[in-house]
Order: C-alpha cells, then sequence, then structure tokens
C-alpha cells in the first residue's frame, strides 16, 4: 500500500507541475500580449509628451481650415489685398505647421503615426501654396485659364488626401488617455471642381475692379440623352424624340444681373425647335437650369444647337451664346418581305 501511495502522489505532483508551467505560459503570453497593447510607463510618458506638442499644431491648423473654407465664400466682398494678404498668411501657417511637426521626433512607437500626420500636413500646405498662386494669377490678370482651375482641383484632391492621412493618423495612436481632435479641411469639395473654380476666380477678377463690369458667362450645357461618341467635334446622341437641355450659366462680373432670358434652340427642328428659361443672378453665383426643353431634333441631320443669355432691353451685360453641334442616325429602312405565291398544281385527266 505504501508503494502504491507514494505512486499516486508522484503522479498527482507531475500532473500539478505540469498545470502550474501551463499557468505560468499562460500568464506570461497575456502580460506580453498587455505590453504589445499599451506601452511601458516610459514609454508612455514619451508618447504623451510629443501628443501634447502636437495638439497646438493641430488646433492651429483646424482654424486655418477654417480661415480657408471661409475665403472661398467671402473672398468676392474682400479687397484684393485683404485676399492676397489672407492667402499668404494661410500658406506660411500650413508650412510652418509641417515643419514644426516634423522638427518634433517622436518615440519610436509613434513613428508610424507621425508619419501620418505629417504627410497630412505637408499635403494642406502643398494644396495652400497651389492656391496661392491661383489666386495672385487671378486677381492680377484678367481671364481664367482652364489650368488654374486645373490647379484648384488639384489642390481640393491633396485636401482629400490630407484629411485621409488625419483620420489614420488618429487611428493609429496607441491608448494614451489623450484623445485628439477631428479635423477636416474639406468640408465642401463644390468650390474645386472645374467649373466652380473658374465662375470663382473670373469672378474674383472682377470684384477688384473699381468700375462696373457686366458679364455673364455659359459654362456647361449639355443634353439628355447623352452623346454617345463625338465624330470631328459633332456629338452623337442615340436616337430619341426629344432631347432636353441642362445649362449652368454664371455671373461674372461684379454687378447684379436680372431678368436674364436663357433660351435653347435647335436648327433644323422637327418640332418644337426652342424652350426659355429666366434667371437673376449676383456676382459670382452659378446657376443650373436643368431639363430645358423638350426639343424635337430631326433624325439623319446635322443639327445646331444654340443656348443663348439675353439681357433684358438697355442692359449694358452683352449676350452670351454656345452652340453644340449634333446629329442622330437615321432609323433603319422599314424590313420588307418578299411573298411568293402558291403554286397551283393541276390535276391530271
Amino acid at each position: 500500500m505504501a508503494l502504491a501511495g507514494r505512486s499516486t502522489r508522484r503522479g498527482a505532483g507531475t500532473r500539478w507541475l505540469i498545470i502550474g508551467v501551463v499557468i505560468t505560459l499562460l500568464v506570461l503570453l497575456i502580460d506580453a500580449s498587455l505590453h504589445s497593447r499599451s506601452p511601458g510607463p516610459g514609454q508612455q510618458l514619451a508618447a504623451g509628451a510629443w501628443v501634447d506638442r502636437v495638439l497646438p499644431v493641430v488646433s492651429e491648423s483646424n482654424t486655418e481650415g477654417v480661415r480657408l473654407q471661409q475665403l472661398w465664400s467671402g473672398a468676392l466682398t474682400m479687397k484684393a489685398p485683404a485676399v492676397s494678404s489672407e492667402m499668404d498668411q494661410l500658406a506660411s501657417g500650413a508650412a510652418e505647421a509641417y515643419k514644426t511637426v516634423v522638427s518634433l521626433r517622436p518615440p519610436a512607437q509613434l513613428a508610424g503615426a507621425a508619419g501620418l500626420l505629417e504627410a497630412c500636413l505637408l499635403a494642406r500646405s502643398q494644396a495652400v501654396a497651389s492656391l496661392q498662386g491661383v489666386f495672385r494669377q487671378a486677381l492680377s490678370e484678367p481671364g481664367v485659364s482652364a489650368a488654374s482651375a486645373s490647379d484648384v482641383q488639384t489642390a481640393g484632391n491633396d485636401l482629400r488626401v490630407s484629411d485621409q492621412a488625419y483620420h489614420l493618423f488618429v487611428s493609429s495612436l496607441p491608448r494614451l488617455g489623450v484623445g485628439m481632435p477631428p479635423s477636416v479641411w474639406l468640408s465642401d469639395p463644390g468650390p474645386y471642381q472645374p467649373p466652380s473654380a473658374q465662375v470663382f476666380l473670373a469672378s474674383l477678377h472682377n470684384a477688384g475692379s473699381s468700375s462696373p463690369v457686366h458679364q455673364v458667362t455659359i459654362y456647361a450645357v449639355s443634353t439628355t440623352p447623352s452623346p454617345v461618341s463625338n465624330q470631328g467635334g459633332v456629338q452623337v446622341l442615340p436616337d430619341a424624340k426629344a432631347i432636353t437641355v441642362t445649362i449652368v450659366v454664371a455671373d461674372t462680373g461684379n454687378q447684379n444681373e436680372s431678368n436674364l432670358t436663357v433660351t435653347a434652340s435647335i436648327s433644323p427642328s422637327a418640332g418644337t425647335s426652342s424652350a426659355k428659361d429666366f434667371v437673376n443672378l449676383v456676382p459670382g453665383q452659378a446657376h443650373t437650369i436643368l431639363n430645358l426643353g423638350p426639343l424635337n431634333p430631326p433624325q439623319g441631320t446635322l443639327v445646331t444647337l444654340t443656348v443663348t443669355v439675353t439681357p433684358p432691353a438697355g442692359s449694358q451685360t452683352p449676350a452670351a451664346t454656345k452652340t453644340i453641334s449634333f446629329s442622330m442616325p437615321a432609323p433603319p429602312p422599314p424590313s420588307t418581305t418578299t411573298s411568293v405565291p402558291p403554286t397551283t398544281v393541276k390535276s391530271g385527266h
């Protein structure tokens, strides 16, 4: 019995030893997992110190983002030197924010997050520098080039990237007990679209003139149905009994424009040949007329669509005109079938 008891105790001791080893390994794994998720006290202090130095930079960047949004809506009522000064300050501030964050050497565990914040601020700095050049050109030179509108669109794309980089920056921060504020510079992408940018820049130039400027511009004309191809400058539309026209017209002068008649007409026509609408505009305003019509073009021939904006009689505003050539393929000829008369079989006698 003594031998049996000793063997039993030995087996029990071995099992408890194995259980103890397993528990120890589990504790070590859990502890390692916790340490990988949360920095140690020293690391947490270093990370917290870096975040404390970054917070004022982010706050100032948020303020500059709001100022840029306000400039889009208020520049047309400002004097040209004030617009230039505001853009210069925004460009300088955005560049300084990037330089400041780059100079703050982050602790090792925040290297990835810091890189995302640097990318965010670099994109904002580049976007504002591009806008600074575009605004300066618009204020000093008449006319708006397609390149200027494209530069504005590129700046908007940079700001979209910057907002995404900031979101990733906040998501990648370890748990430090300190929350970073939201930061969005592209809350409204509308001003950065080429048609809107062209209207704004043309209006910005004329707003700085001390004399009255009456100017109305047609920025876009499109048809429904839309063209399926373009052959030598002629739009090819699908077969349809009628079309409608969508028109974007804008006041790019510095005076209000009232009782403007917007006419869409086609020549030749196979029915209704014209349609009209009436608009009032203030400087810098673009208005979209949706689906003006219907108009009835003939098929199988070249058709000219003419859009005209006509001011009331006695107005100093010159009329604006835009034309588009299009065609609709002629319908296929009706199919013809040849009938064969039945053969009469004569019975023999």
